[in-house]
């Protein structure tokens, strides 16, 4: 299936590759966009949360000492402070990796068109070659039975993720002979995503 997939999308690469680098582009940088805007709030919350917190503890302190609160409430609200306090530097860290991340996957539209294109010079799909394109393959349940047997497969591309082709590669279906008798065929978008 995967070779299937890949198939259709040389095809696609070869039939018109500024449509193809337009559609890559639109939806790449639709993603990422959305992706970074939600990335860029939740870290904004964890900044904010992590500034209150530490005013809490700052002014916990100050009642402790002006006599406010007692030692024992004092020693309770710090620890709670404390633990709520590291909780949001760890998401602050990894917000901010996530988001060097994103800024990369601008990147790699690029390096996915080069890698389909390793892959157009080359007979069958290598291990390594597959590691490069694929980030997931989501397989869904079986639909059917006998001849009509569906199955619905998305595959997730590194650096583009989900890549759906409109009417680009809608054209052909694909179909490959996988053990004697046993045949596949590769419909592309047949199954509402």
């Amino acid at each position: 299936m995967v070779t299937l997939e890949l198939r259709r999308l040389s095809k696609c690469i070869c039939d018109n590759e500024e449509d193809f680098a337009t559609l890559l582009a639109d939806k790449t940088n639709a993603d990422i966009f959305k992706e970074k805007k939600h990335l860029e709030s939740e870290l904004q919350k964890c900044l904010m949360r992590s500034e209150q917190v530490s005013e809490l503890c700052i002014k916990c302190y100050e009642d402790n000492v002006a006599g406010k609160l007692n030692d024992e409430m004092f020693m309770r609200f710090s620890q709670k402070y404390e633990t709520e306090r590291l909780e949001p530097k760890e998401k602050i860290s990894a917000y901010r990796k996530r988001l060097s991340e994103v800024d990369e996957m601008q990147l790699g539209k690029e390096k996915f068109i080069a890698a389909v294109r390793k892959f157009m010079q080359m007979d069958k799909l290598t291990a390594p070659l597959l590691q490069e394109l694929i980030d997931r393959i989501d397989v869904y349940e079986v639909t059917a039975t006998g001849k009509k047997r569906k199955q619905m497969i998305k595959i997730h591309y590194k650096f583009v993720g989900y890549l759906e082709l409109p009417s680009l590669a809608r054209r052909h279906n694909y179909r490959e002979e996988t053990r004697k008798g046993v045949a596949v065929e590769y419909v592309p978008n047949a199954l509402p995503a």
